[in-house]
């Protein structure tokens, strides 16, 4: 397979997916190795999209070689969004890819670490409500024993 004329080169990275609701069907999200683009100093890195009736071959551009890999990365998760088969990476996100949306580099470098902490602050506050919601679950399976062994329920403090 080529993109724009050229081979698609060595596979880096490959991820199975699954149309939601149909396991037996199976999309491969296939990452090429970055390399300079031919007559420019930039560089581009092919992705590929096969199976359950999608096929997408492109690539993602940069100034480097990592710039070309992220901006693949981007590409691939924007194609998956817009698909009209909802996808799932499954027995890992039964409602998603796994290919995360990417924090824009913005020219203020202000800009970016602000959003960089806002996402922080927000994980953050995500993983306090499991820890808070496992804690209260651990409390109760406690005293759910202690009340069928007939003891006296043991108290923790949080």
């Amino acid at each position: 397979m080529s993109d724009r004329g050229r081979e698609f080169g060595p596979v880096i990275a490959e991820r199975r997916l699954h149309p939601r609701g149909a396991p037996q069907r199976t999309v491969v999200v296939s990452l090429g190795k970055p390399r300079r683009m031919k007559g420019t100093e930039d560089w581009e890195c092919p992705f590929r999209i096969a199976g359950a009736g999608i096929r997408r071959v492109d690539h993602g551009c940069g100034i480097d070689a990592f710039q070309a890999l992220t901006m693949a990365l981007e590409g691939i998760r924007y194609f998956l969004d817009r698909s009209s088969t909802p996808l799932v990476w499954s027995g890992v996100f039964e409602d998603q890819t796994g290919f995360q949306r990417l924090i824009p580099l913005m020219p203020e470098g202000a800009n970016t670490r602000r959003m960089e902490r806002l996402i922080d602050r927000e994980t953050q506050r995500w993983a306090n409500g499991l820890k808070r919601r496992h804690q209260v679950r651990a409390r109760h399976r406690r005293t759910r024993q202690s009340a069928a062994s007939g003891a006296s329920p043991v108290r923790t403090r949080s």
